[in-house]
């Protein structure tokens, strides 16, 4: 089952909850400037997911979660800084932490050289995609906290980013049939989505939706910065679930490397409030 297919099928499951869930509600219109952001942070967010989709199909669960996460939550707190939000000690130590953490996660060892042989990629392509999967949540988190300022509540804000994202998967769908019409390189892109797949292919849609749900609800709950780093948590359980079911394994450079990560969100997170 391919990136695209494992999108549209989330993406689909995500918007028709969310258009249940709103023709019961009663969250009026939002103004256009808010559905505009939403529509924003809908194209960066499927973006950052296939990106993440692609690394994790890749690379190791353990080592990829926590380097985005960690590009997705620093970029807030960097542009907090930039707008003028004062950096407190624990801050700055986080991100200097962070930093560490990457160049320890991202020099090569034999393991991984010997990984990345056998998958036919390469260290930088990889890394190339946790950078961008992260950029793409961090925009995410912008420009829907740019939503929430502009008038968007919950429901009205979540379908839009759907719909922005589906609308992007299906683009991307169209335009892989049409290259492999043109050309003899090509092959169309496959929907088929295995039987056995499917419970988690819904649990995948309606987990991503719970996710932007309480975040939106976090953040117009407190801080942006703090909302966002603590739901970049996630690699914690990822990786534990990594060990659990595909027997992960990282060498003990790499291990200090994720928890160098995970710290360093720890100390932006606390450094923010």
């Amino acid at each position: 089952m391919n990136v695209l297919a494992t999108l549209l099928m989330t993406q689909v499951i995500g918007l028709l909850a969310t258009a249940g869930l709103l023709a019961v509600s009663v969250e009026g219109l939002p103004s256009t400037s808010a559905l505009i952001w939403a529509g924003a942070a809908g194209l960066s967010g499927v973006a950052g997911l296939g990106c993440l989709y692609l690394a994790l199909s890749r690379g190791t669960m353990g080592l990829v979660a926590p380097l985005a996460a960690l590009v997705g939550a620093a970029l807030p707190a960097l542009v907090g800084i930039v707008n003028g939000e004062s950096a407190s000690p624990l801050l700055l130590a986080g991100m200097v932490l962070a930093l560490c953490a990457v160049v320890v996660i991202s020099l090569p060892d034999s393991s991984s050289a010997a990984e990345a042989a056998q998958r036919g990629t390469s260290a930088h392509a990889e890394l190339a995609l946790i950078v961008l999967s992260g950029l793409g949540f961090a925009g995410f988190y912008l420009f829907i906290d740019q939503s929430r300022a502009n008038g968007g509540e919950t429901w009205w804000p979540i379908l839009t980013v759907r719909m922005a994202g589906l609308s992007v998967v299906v683009l991307g769908l169209i335009a892989l049939t049409i290259r492999a019409a043109l050309t003899e390189r090509g092959s169309r892109p496959s929907l088929r989505v295995p039987l056995r797949l499917m419970p988690l292919v819904v649990l995948s849609g309606l987990g991503d939706l719970g996710g932007n749900l309480f975040f939106l609800l976090a953040n117009a709950a407190g801080s942006l910065a703090v909302a966002v780093v603590l739901s970049s948590l996630y690699p914690v359980v990822t990786a534990v679930l990594a060990r659990i079911f595909l027997r992960e394994r990282l060498s003990r450079s790499r291990l200090m490397g994720v928890a160098a990560a995970i710290g360093g969100v720890v100390l932006i997170a606390a450094g923010q409030t």
